[in-house]
């Protein structure tokens, strides 16, 4: 049996557990042993039995009293007729002299889920309700779980106002909160010796992470645990054997020690969220954790991981910054924007993932990451799976990372374009701005579905037929697929060197045609119709007929216009003439291969 004094909560399961598990726990933390029964109409045979031994052994009740009747016995209670198993608690509760609290919650405080009841089961309720409504020992209507806070934990206040006239229940209630008042006391006084034997024993947090390592050799309980160590070892045992209130009692005993350690508060937490649920868990750790005094980072990091989505990551972040040498936090970050997390990870994912996974890397060999863990196996588990993680992430070269979107501009005969590549390829839309003029404008999209998002593909080519000669800039920006924007990213370029690249290249695709031979009203002509199509590219062009000599220069008008070939496009050569052989010497002053064109093949 508990020392602890039992106090029995009564509530229909299915409208109050939530509400149920923070009175619970507020009583946990004053130093009650709070018990109850969970209800929920599906369960064989009568249960008024086993309710009466149960408040038998408790020193009160408090009843939640909601809108819902809950489940019933099989037959009228012989003493209080038809009522509900949750209505009998209270009336056998005072009919046996116990002590009992009403908790009137009124229509707006926020309930649990749960399919509705019919209107007759409302009717008894409702009828229940307005019978309290009289009642001496009733509080005011609770519309908030915070109001729900302070009526558990200010007895005192709302006995004394709705019971002036009974003097030997203030005394009771006086009696009662001192008996409060001397728990808390003692908890804090007890966190304050087990902080003082700690010194005294040398208990560095290296030191009981040693003893820690050396009980779980062990494998079995410790008989009458007295530190930290001992009784976190506990309560893995219990919690491994599944029985989750002695591993709860283990926790909390542990927890008094308010040591700077993640993973014990890591593996309570994980605990809760098991047994109780999310909702319980928050609950709990909020009511445990805010007594203890200072507020560890290893405290406030759990409590953060139990937030939502991006919520969680910003209280991580703001964690990370007050606490730049709390290694665990960097890791922790990194993992909300990992391929575990995300399941299909976006560049920015991956970019904000190596960003933290560096900070941890950088922490831990700094030695700020494993002396905050008890459990230096589990520690090592976070190391490795950073190590797996960071080598996948540098395989992705870093300029990709940091600039996904690069730009060529082309030009054609109807004047400039911009072409877009994109190496986030389940990108949604894309944006761009030329020269700082304006708003971003969308690209748009092609009349056909992309294979990686089965969105309307991205359209990446944009005319720019207007685009004067010279330096310009184009920032671009993109939504990812999880609707986030990246970017914008700046990209320069200048016509000149687009102009010369795309000749170039272009020279390079068709060298096997920069010449061709035409036999014409008895003459042999060795056209250069191609490579005139690339003036602004070209400084010299050098050739000869028969052999490789190149002795020979082909003069032509320069021009810094693509595709117009002006009006030197031949040469009259000698019938003879058997191939020809020519070299381009490029503006930038590098040469082709020399090219063979033979007269037979054209």
């Amino acid at each position: 049996m508990s020392p602890r004094p039992t106090i029995f909560i009564s509530a229909v399961s299915k409208e109050l557990r939530s509400a149920r598990q923070l009175v619970a726990n507020t009583l946990t933390f004053l130093g009650y042993e709070p018990v109850w029964q969970d209800i929920f109409g599906t369960e064989g045979g009568d249960l008024r039995q086993m309710l009466r031994a149960q408040i038998d052994q408790c020193k009160g009740v408090v009843q939640l009293v909601g809108q819902c009747y809950g489940a019933e016995p099989p037959t009228p209670d012989p003493e209080f007729g038809r009522v509900s198993y949750t209505q009998y608690e209270a009336l056998y509760a005072r009919k046996t002299g116990k002590k009992i609290w009403y908790l009137y919650m009124d229509k707006s405080f926020p309930i649990d889920e749960h399919e509705p009841e019919s209107e007759e089961l409302q009717h008894l309720q409702s009828a229940y309700r307005n019978i309290l409504k009289v009642d001496t020992h009733l509080f005011h209507p609770l519309a908030t779980r915070e109001a729900l806070e302070a009526g558990v934990l200010k007895l005192r206040d709302d006995l004394t106002q709705l019971r002036r006239g009974a003097k030997r229940w203030a005394w009771g209630v006086a009696a009662l909160l001192c008996v409060i008042a001397v728990l808390v006391l003692w908890l804090v006084r007890g966190q304050g010796k087990m902080t003082a034997q700690l010194a005294r024993e040398g208990g560095s947090l290296e030191k009981i992470a040693q003893r820690f390592e050396s009980l779980a050799s062990t494998g079995g309980l410790i008989q009458n645990a007295k530190t930290p160590e001992e009784h976190y070892h506990n309560a893995r045992v219990h919690e491994l054997g599944g029985n989750f209130s002695a591993a709860r009692k283990e926790y909390s005993e542990y927890l008094v020690s308010n040591l700077e350690a993640l993973d014990p508060w890591l593996s309570y937490m994980a605990m809760l969220k098991s047994a109780e649920g999310k909702a319980g868990a928050v609950e709990a750790m909020h009511y445990f954790g805010d007594k203890l005094k200072p507020s560890t980072v290893s405290y406030q990091t759990a409590l953060a991981l139990l937030e939502d989505g991006e919520k969680r990551v910003e209280k991580l972040k703001a964690l990370a910054e007050a606490n730049p040498d709390f290694g665990p936090l960097p890791w922790l970050i990194s993992q909300e924007f990992s391929e575990a997390r995300k399941g299909e990870q976006t560049l920015a994912d991956q970019r904000a993932e190596k960003e933290w996974l560096e900070k941890f890397r950088a922490a831990n060999a700094a030695g700020k990451f494993e002396k905050f863990f008890l459990d230096k196996k589990e520690a090592q588990k976070w190391i490795e799976t950073a190590q797996v993680r960071w080598a996948k992430l540098t395989s992705t070269p870093d300029k990709v990372l940091e600039n996904p979107v690069t730009v060529t501009a082309q030009q054609s005969n109807s004047g400039w374009a911009a072409i877009f590549s994109l190496t986030d390829f389940k990108a949604k839309e894309l944006f761009y701005r030329l020269d700082g003029k304006g708003e971003f404008i969308s690209t748009g999209h092609l009349p056909y579905q992309s294979p990686q998002t089965g969105l309307p593909m991205i359209n990446t080519y944009v005319p720019l037929p207007n685009l004067p000669p010279g330096e310009h800039t184009i920032e671009v920006k993109y939504t990812d697929k999880n609707g986030a924007t990246n970017g914008p990213y700046t990209l320069k370029f200048s016509t000149g060197d687009q102009q010369f690249a795309q000749a170039k290249m272009s020279l390079n695709m068709v060298s096997g045609s920069w010449l061709s031979f035409r036999d014409f009203q008895g003459k042999v002509l060795l056209y250069f119709t191609t490579l005139m199509s690339y003036r602004p590219a070209i400084k010299e062009v050098r050739y000869s007929l028969n052999s490789e000599a190149l002795d020979q220069t082909f003069k032509f008008k320069a021009s810094d216009k693509m595709f117009e070939v002006g009006d030197d496009l031949y040469l009259t050569v000698p019938a003879d003439t058997q191939y020809a052989s020519v070299q381009i010497t490029y503006k930038d002053g590098t040469k082709s291969p020399v090219q063979k064109v033979l007269r037979s093949q054209q």
